[in-house]
């Protein structure tokens, strides 16, 4: 599950998003307005929100996605998972 992936890549995220995003040590939170995208590493979890409103939450064993949202969230889970986004990231 990509879920999963982003969790492991942790770090690396971190590092990659440091000028793009809210990095803390245990949480990255990606504005992309009208969304925001929080990872937390601890509760190795993923929070969609859109205009301040949960509208998906992955984990590991669960993911609840809020109908209409659902290309958004794999968009980002692509982009969070591929080598690519890296690469784009670190040109910018």
């Amino acid at each position: 599950m990509k879920v999963s992936v982003v969790i492991e890549r942790f770090e690396e995220l971190k590092k990659i998003l440091r000028n793009w995003a809210i990095v803390r040590e245990n949480v990255v939170e990606i504005i992309d307005p009208p969304f925001t995208i929080t990872i937390s590493k601890l509760e190795r979890s993923i929070t969609f929100k859109f205009e301040g409103r949960d509208v998906a939450i992955l984990t590991d064993d669960d993911c609840t996605v809020e109908s209409g949202f659902e290309g958004v969230v794999e968009e980002w889970l692509t982009a969070l998972t591929s080598l690519g986004f890296k690469r784009y990231l670190l040109k910018s």
